[in-house]
């Protein structure tokens, strides 16, 4: 009889809910977002592609056919201009680099001549090119058959692998990571204050009378948790589906098969800041009998959001494993936000990964059985909001 009562609660949070321009709102913009992000970063230019303007002066005595391995060799990496400096003396060439007229000169045997300070990326680049230059001298010198000689030195395809099965993914995994928190700092404020709005107006409207009349209180807490988290999931659903169908339809990042090792974890925490947070805005729902007062029950359930957030970026871009990031792990309303960046950030362990979610479950059960007691006291006071002091006597004479 309870689970079916519970059900019905459920059922009836998710169609007045589901159909709420609110959440429909909320929802649509949302799954917009995450679609356009990869698509509009898709279309801006990379600078990193844009090819890097080099000018090379090279004196006459250089090894012939310089030039030729230079330009071969910089096709991909560089915009090059070759400047032939003939007979050009050597105050000549060093007042060429000090106008900037050129970047680098290259002199007989093998010299690199620079203005102040080496570019070692020029260096490699330049090296290469006079080995090549070189060996392609001797070899006419020796009468060698060129197009053997090119067979010879074909530059070989390397792969590499790693012992762990990853690559070096710590920027797709800042990014999961904070996409993890976002979701975790952004879903229980919209889904707890749906919460909230619903029972403010159960209340208001004199439906919760009706209801309690037929119910307990716990069973209306555990349907409209349960509702309200219902429609968390399929919105949740409808971003990660949106996030991952324009990224694969953009071909933007490669996401590591390592990384998805996350998403549970990510789920997990999600569900449980959920769980706890739609508990805590329900009950201070309860409290108020009007929507106007809700700013002021709200105030203190943004601490521990904006702590947890702050915090979560700190270990995203800093520490993962610091004192502070650790304690808070632990705390249940501050862990669904920082578990799955220290996930993703591997800074944390198997059994630490236990007892956070072991004391996420803990502190939800205990809140929910506080809840559902205080209900029985608050849900039907109108008027004037039940005052903190209140609140805690209540709780202390009847839990």
């Amino acid at each position: 009889m309870k689970r079916r009562q519970i059900k019905e609660i459920a059922l009836r949070e998710i169609r007045t809910r589901g159909r709420s321009r609110g959440y429909r709102a909320i929802t649509f913009i949302m799954f917009a977002l995450v679609i356009a992000a990869p698509i509009v970063m898709s279309l801006i230019p990379s600078s990193s592609g844009d090819l890097r303007d080099v000018t090379i002066g090279i004196a006459g005595d250089a090894p012939n056919g310089l030039g030729d391995a230079l330009e071969a060799l910089s096709t991909d990496f560089y915009d090059l201009e070759i400047v032939d400096l003939g007979d050009d003396t050597t105050s000549e060439v060093n007042a060429r680099l000090n106008d900037d007229n050129i970047d680098v000169a290259v002199e007989a045997p093998a010299n690199i001549a620079w203005s102040e300070s080496e570019d070692s990326e020029l260096t490699a680049l330049i090296t290469a090119a006079l080995q090549r230059a070189e060996a392609l001298n001797r070899a006419t010198e020796l009468e060698l058959d060129l197009d053997d000689l090119a067979a010879v030195f074909e530059p070989i395809e390397v792969e590499q692998r790693f012992v762990d099965g990853s690559s070096n993914t710590e920027d797709v995994r800042s990014a999961v990571a904070f996409f993890g928190l976002f979701l975790a700092f952004l879903l229980p404020q919209i889904f707890g204050q749906l919460t909230m709005l619903s029972v403010v107006e159960e209340k208001s409207t004199r439906v919760v009378e009706v209801l309690l009349s037929q119910i307990r209180p716990t069973t209306l807490l555990a349907g409209k948790i349960l509702g309200l988290c219902a429609l968390a999931v399929v919105q949740l659903t409808l971003i990660v589906l949106g996030l991952l169908g324009s990224l694969i339809a953009t071909d933007l990042v490669e996401v590591p098969a390592s990384v998805w090792v996350f998403v549970p974890m990510l789920a997990i925490s999600v569900l449980g800041g959920l769980a706890i947070y739609t508990t805590l805005f329900a009950l201070l729902g309860s409290l108020i009998s009007r929507q106007e007062d809700a700013a002021q029950v709200m105030m203190p359930v943004f601490g521990p959001l904006m702590v947890g957030y702050f915090v979560g970026q700190s270990a995203i871009f800093g520490s993962a494993d610091s004192l502070l990031v650790r304690v808070l792990t632990w705390f249940p309303l501050t862990s669904p936000m920082l578990l799955p960046v220290r996930v993703a950030r591997d800074a944390i362990g198997s059994i630490e990964v236990a007892i956070s979610l072991g004391l996420l479950a803990l502190g939800t059960y205990l809140l929910f059985r506080l809840a559902g007691r205080l209900y029985e006291f608050t849900l039907l006071r109108t008027g004037s909001r039940v005052g903190w002091g209140e609140l805690i006597r209540l709780s202390q004479g009847n839990v």
